[in-house]
């Protein structure tokens, strides 16, 4: 199986919990891909690096864009330990 390895760059976050994140993309990303994002949870701390995979996909009205929603699957302890950390703050 061939795995591909590329950079969103051109995504934002717009809504997370502790299963997901939801973001919007520039790019078309097919449903089950797997990804693995870098989440910037405060200006203070590195950011977390989670994997997981897409769940569904909105195309943007009137815009190039798309929403994207991801489920986390293989996670970190400290990375979820950090997630956690988020939402008690």
């Amino acid at each position: 199986m061939d795995e591909r390895r590329e950079t969103l760059s051109s995504s934002r976050t717009i809504d997370i919990s502790r299963t997901g994140v939801g973001f919007i993309s520039a790019r078309f990303i097919p449903i089950n891909s797997k990804l693995m994002v870098e989440l910037a949870l405060s200006r203070e701390e590195h950011p977390v690096l989670v994997q997981g995979r897409v769940k569904w996909v909105e195309k943007i009205p009137h815009t190039p864009s798309f929403r994207i929603g991801m489920n986390f699957s293989d996670i970190s302890v400290d990375a979820q330990s950090r997630i956690e950390q988020h939402f008690k703050s």
